[in-house]
């Protein structure tokens, strides 16, 4: 395990509180990380850029990518300091060497409070996980993200928790949450953040983790080859997706067919 936490504030009684918070949803997780390096960076204000419609929006809390030469290529600027701790300078060089190759970034809003930091670091170190030990299905449940609005509605897949591998980091963060900061504050501040959504997709998304019981365990494996089921009509439109983003860092390896041509998919009807 190698996770390197780095946390800005000008105020070093802030940077002390968040980094404690941040290295114990970290411990929290030590057993059950993979043995990649990640650089978690806790910002002191907004990735604005990021938050922007045409990037991942402003409900957006923070983000876990693997990080290649196309990782921030249409970016224009990168916050302050996390180029200097990923390319050891303060420009994004996409052939220079990396100190990391895997990054979590967090808004300094979601920082801002307590446990929204807890929940939304527990919910990216799970994607993190799911890259190290599940990649595959942790791929395939991003490519669906790029499928056509049409498709994705007709099979199921109109919100984040409806994509397996966005459903099971919700429950884990919401699992770790409760163990690190106990139950009723997380409800609490699930209950703030439904009364602050200013979308319906948004204030859905809350309300799942305000809903779900995170004691329960979730089946990755399962729940995947059951949307794969829902997908087989529209096999020939992932198979574009996959070919379009095969350039990506976390798509290289991705083989579809083990997932369409497995017994479970093909012979199993869906509930």
């Amino acid at each position: 395990m190698a996770v390197t936490v780095e946390v800005k504030s000008c105020d070093p009684g802030v940077q002390a509180q968040r980094k404690a918070l941040a290295c114990g949803v970290r411990d929290e997780f030590a057993a059950d990380l993979p043995d990649l390096e990640l650089l978690a960076f806790f910002d002191d204000s907004d990735w604005a850029e990021l938050k922007s419609p045409w990037r991942l929006g402003p409900e957006n809390r923070g983000f876990y990518t693997s990080i290649d030469k196309n990782t921030f290529r249409g970016y224009l600027n990168l916050p302050r300091g996390l180029a200097e701790k990923v390319f050891g300078t303060d420009l994004w060089v996409p052939s220079g060497r990396r100190s990391f190759d895997h990054l979590i970034y967090l808004h300094g809003t979601t920082c801002s409070h307590d446990v929204g930091l807890v929940m939304t670091f527990s919910h990216e170190l799970q994607h993190f996980v799911q890259y190290g030990f599940k990649h595959q299905l942790w791929a395939v449940g991003r490519l669906t993200h790029f499928l056509p609005s049409e498709v994705r509605h007709e099979v199921g897949l109109r919100n984040w928790p409806d994509v397996p591998h966005e459903r099971e980091a919700r429950i884990v963060a919401k699992r770790r949450a409760i163990r690190l900061c106990g139950l009723h504050p997380v409800e609490r501040y699930i209950e703030y953040r439904i009364n602050e959504s200013k979308s319906v997709m948004d204030r859905e998304d809350w309300q799942f983790s305000l809903t779900v019981d995170a004691s329960i365990p979730y089946d990755l494996e399962t729940e995947t080859k059951r949307t794969l089921q829902k997908l087989k009509p529209h096999r020939k439109a992932l198979e574009t997706v996959l070919e379009e983003h095969r350039g990506d860092a976390g798509c290289k390896d991705v083989d579809l067919s083990t997932f369409f041509d497995d017994p479970y998919v093909q012979a199993n009807e869906v509930c």
